[in-house]
């Protein structure tokens, strides 16, 4: 009886292991048959990554141009020295401007204290001009006074320079120069050696009608006219 046992079980465990082996192979079927439909059914989206693909290359591209620039090459420290020299340059041309404007201020400034001196002095140089002018119409005109008198009477008698001049001022000839400057000095005077003379030719219009001799009159009337002025001098005395 218990041999028939053992035989018995040792057949129903392969019995059950057969059937689990084929359950098993059964549910692999069942599963790669799933498998199978699922491919089938599934989208195609080898364009879709076809275009990723190129995006991802282009990207990829420029990312490998942006890392071989040579700001992106550079350490902190050396960005942080290249920013200390840019700022270095720009205070030194921001100085070299300043001092430009100040040396172009500053010579501005010179041109035009340098105008207002001009100016000054130009003024300066106007009023001594005129001081000058003037003393030299002054000094003309003293030396236009005094010189010609000083030059006239410097010079010969017989020149008759001073009655020369006397002359041109009256603008007439000696002798009317002469009577004129002789009725200015003395009108009295003057008047009664003009009726002296006078007189002496109304005798001698008398005197004609006897008619004596040409040498006779004429040496009568040379002596009237010699005796008038003296007379005149004789009443003046």
């Amino acid at each position: 009886m218990d041999q028939q046992s053992e035989t018995v079980e040792p057949a129903d465990a392969a019995a059950l292991a057969f059937e689990g082996l084929r359950r098993e192979v059964a549910l692999l079927n069942v599963a790669m048959g799933g498998l199978a439909a699922e491919r089938a059914s599934a989208p195609d989206y080898s364009e879709s990554l076809a275009e990723i693909v190129r995006e991802v290359s282009r990207i990829a591209g420029g990312m490998s141009k942006l890392y071989a620039a040579p700001a992106l090459q550079l350490t902190p420290d050396e960005v942080g020295r290249r920013i200390q020299l840019a700022g270095t340059e720009a205070r030194r041309q921001e100085q070299a401007a300043l001092q430009r404007a100040e040396a172009s201020l500053e010579r501005a400034a010179a041109d035009l204290r340098g105008c207002a001196a001009t100016a000054r002095l130009a003024d300066v140089q106007k009023r001594r001009l005129l001081q000058v002018g003037a003393a030299a119409l002054a000094v003309g005109a003293v030396l236009g006074i005094f010189l010609p008198g000083v030059v006239a009477r410097s010079v010969p008698e017989r020149w008759a320079w001073p009655e020369r001049m006397a002359a041109g001022l009256l603008h007439r000839d000696l002798w009317s120069a002469g009577e004129r400057l002789l009725s200015v000095a003395d009108p009295d005077r003057w008047g009664r050696m003009h009726a002296a003379q006078a007189s002496a030719q109304h005798d001698s219009a008398k005197a004609e009608p006897s008619a004596p001799p040409r040498s006779s009159r004429s040496k009568r009337s040379r002596s009237s006219q010699a005796q008038a002025p003296r007379a005149e001098a004789v009443d003046t005395r």
